[in-house]
């Protein structure tokens, strides 16, 4: 009874602020900026707080664990690499994709792809749908995990089943964002920031006041070799050192991802990008501890039947019942941060991208109909959760999530150093999607290494089709550096 209350008034608090920022986006002069974009709204606090919410929460706390009670230690190396890709991602991308967003008029990223590109308005409109249908298909299935995850650790702490938890927390999470669209998600996920950093350090001291780490880690060392010294990077790669290729994909997870990347959209225009990335530092080394309680429970209990309930036993196990009720909420609300993020990016796919490029105009009803696509969305998302085959949240989340970036990373990330146009873009697109599915699906390439290297595939048909169209230079002689 104490957790439904502790749920109730939480949840009203993140629909109070959802109704806040309802008020706050009307001030917003361009039809869809103001749901779409926040009102461009995003200081540089609540702007390290979204996206390092959004990048951790859902598979930081339930499939980091899991994977790493699975793996070994090979997760926690990988964590601390997937901070710094953000971090980093942060500082040398955003300032470049707000510029252009504010120039061009992009409202998301398949809209960005296509306006900073040069070509007809037929190519833009086929870029713009291309990039909405491949958001909407592989956010689809990463949703999946992000909502088995919610089922997963609410289910035990509401003492009801895994599928009526997921779906009382899915309504929380499309009541306050249609209500406030992405400032609404923004904020709370800075809120719950808050609350996965004050989490973590608890998670933390709880496992060292049992056993020192060194303690720790040699005596699983002695029960499984492999854990402690692994002889490949799996599940990230075959190869020993493919771990290190982690800090690549979270680059390219934080530039390429339409539910990260329109962060950068959202900035104020005075923000300054070094301050959002030093606040975003320190909390990444704190998150990046959390892979050390599937580490600890494999050390406690090594016969869990499934790896990813390695979180969930340990707060019922290991904590006082009221403090673990307490992190648990913040790992719930943490989880619902990344939910409502990519919600919000599948609804404005279906409602914006594919409509306006279908149409070739903007709706004055533009904020209605991505107000019914969130809720659309959110329905669809659960009939996914239900109906797919079930599989470890970390292989859900890296197969959805690599998708995407291999399709956009030419077109995000090489627009930075060349001027192309919209045939190269779309090509690019497409080399990279092809790309992935082969390594994935027929040579079975680790998790991390697929996206890569079609990505950088799709990077280089980028490179050479840009230099051909712009007839041998970097910048196509009519087009002036501003």
């Amino acid at each position: 009874m104490i957790n439904w209350i502790i749920f109730i008034l939480s949840s009203i608090g993140l629909i109070a602020v959802g109704a806040l920022s309802g008020k706050k986006i009307q001030s917003a002069q361009n039809e869809g900026e103001g749901f779409l974009l926040g009102a461009k709204q995003v200081g540089a606090f609540v702007g390290a707080g979204t996206l390092m919410a959004t990048g951790y929460s859902g598979w930081g706390f339930i499939g980091a664990p899991g994977t790493a009670y699975a793996f070994g230690t090979i997760e926690t190396l990988a964590n601390f690499f997937f901070a710094p890709g953000i971090v980093f991602g942060t500082l040398m991308f955003a300032g470049f994709m707000a510029k252009q967003a504010d120039k061009s008029g992009g409202l998301t990223v398949p809209e960005y792809m296509a306006v900073t590109h040069r070509g007809t308005e037929k190519q833009k409109r086929l870029v713009h749908f291309v990039g909405g249908i491949a958001t909407f298909v592989f956010l689809s299935v990463y949703i999946i995990g992000q909502v088995r995850a919610v089922g997963l650790v609410a289910a035990e702490w509401l003492g009801v089943s895994q599928q009526l938890a997921a779906l009382i927390l899915m309504v929380v999470v499309v009541i306050f964002t249609m209500q406030g669209g992405l400032l609404a998600v923004a904020i709370t996920d800075t809120i719950m920031c808050m609350g996965m950093l004050i989490a973590s350090a608890i998670i933390y001291i709880t496992i060292i006041r049992d056993i020192p780490m060194l303690d720790l880690l040699t005596q699983v060392g002695k029960i499984k070799p492999e854990f402690l010294n692994p002889s490949t990077s799996a599940p990230y790669g075959g190869g020993k050192y493919s771990v290190f290729l982690v800090f690549v994909y979270a680059l390219l997870f934080t530039t390429t991802l339409p539910y990260m990347s329109v962060r950068f959209l959202s900035f104020k225009e005075d923000i300054k990008i070094h301050s959002v990335a030093l606040i975003m530092a320190p909390m990444g080394v704190i998150l990046s501890l959390i892979p050390m309680t599937g580490i600890y429970m494999y050390y406690k209990n090594p016969g869990l039947a499934n790896p990813d309930s390695a979180m969930p036993v340990f707060l019922n196990t290991f904590l006082p019942p009221a403090l673990a009720g307490m992190i648990t909420l913040f790992i719930l609300f943490a989880m619902l941060s990344t939910i409502s993020s990519v919600l919000q990016a599948l609804a404005s796919s279906l409602s914006y991208d594919m409509l306006v490029s279908i149409s070739g105009k903007q709706s004055d009803k533009g904020d209605l109909y991505n107000r019914i696509g969130v809720l659309v969305t959110a329905v669809w998302a659960m009939f996914l959760t239900f109906a797919a085959p079930q599989g470890m949240l970390n292989q859900i989340a890296y197969i959805g999530t690599g998708g995407l970036i291999s399709a956009f990373v030419g077109p995000t990330i090489m627009r930075v150093f060349m001027e192309a146009d919209l045939k190269t873009c779309f090509a690019s697109m497409i080399t990279g999607f092809i790309t992935n599915v082969l390594l994935v699906f027929v040579l079975k390439i680790g998790w991390v290494e697929a996206p890569i290297i079609a990505g950088a595939a799709g990077c280089v048909v980028y490179v050479v089709m840009g230099y051909i169209t712009n007839g041998g230079s970097r910048i196509p002689k009519n087009v002036e550096i501003s």
